[in-house]
């Protein structure tokens, strides 16, 4: 009877402070997403058949984004597609974002912004994919050289 309290009050005790670990994962809210990003996604529309969509989105970091992109729908192409939108970050790192289209979507934000997944919300779609943040060389080594001196940095101390 203690062992299934103690585990009972364990289990407790950590969902409790669950919220508050994860709350902090995006302290900058919008400005998490900011940038131009590949985007990736596939799915189906129901009475139309399979989609599949490939493209960049840029975000700008205070909650309004633009996507280009060329969609496959049931094999037609569509390509240079373009929507504008809004969005919003949570502390916790999930999202949703409005598209001019009418499409939603949510999404889960990795904490340093770098990709996202999401899935499109209205019905007669199952509709999901990626996106990962496009980097110029020059930013791509200051990352890395960055990276080095903290790894540095940590061994030191």
């Amino acid at each position: 009877m203690r062992k299934t309290f103690a585990s009972l009050a364990l289990a407790m005790i950590t969902l409790a402070l669950a919220p508050q670990a994860f709350s902090a994962q995006c302290p900058l809210g919008n400005a998490t997403l900011h940038g131009s990003y590949t985007v990736f996604g596939t799915g189906t529309i129901v009475g139309v058949g399979p989609l599949t969509a490939l493209g960049v989105h840029t975000w700008d970091g205070q909650g309004n984004t633009v996507a280009t992109f060329t969609a496959s729908v049931n094999g037609n192409i569509f390509p240079d597609i373009t929507v504008t939108g809004t969005y919003s970050v949570n502390p916790d790192c999930t999202a949703s974002l409005s598209e001019s289209d009418g499409a939603h979507y949510n999404f889960v934000v990795s904490p340093d912004g770098n990709s996202a997944t999401w899935i499109r919300t209205d019905a007669g779609t199952v509709l999901s994919g990626t996106e990962t943040r496009l980097r110029n060389r020059q930013e791509a080594d200051a990352s890395r050289s960055a990276a080095r001196r903290r790894e540095a940095q940590r061994l030191r101390n």
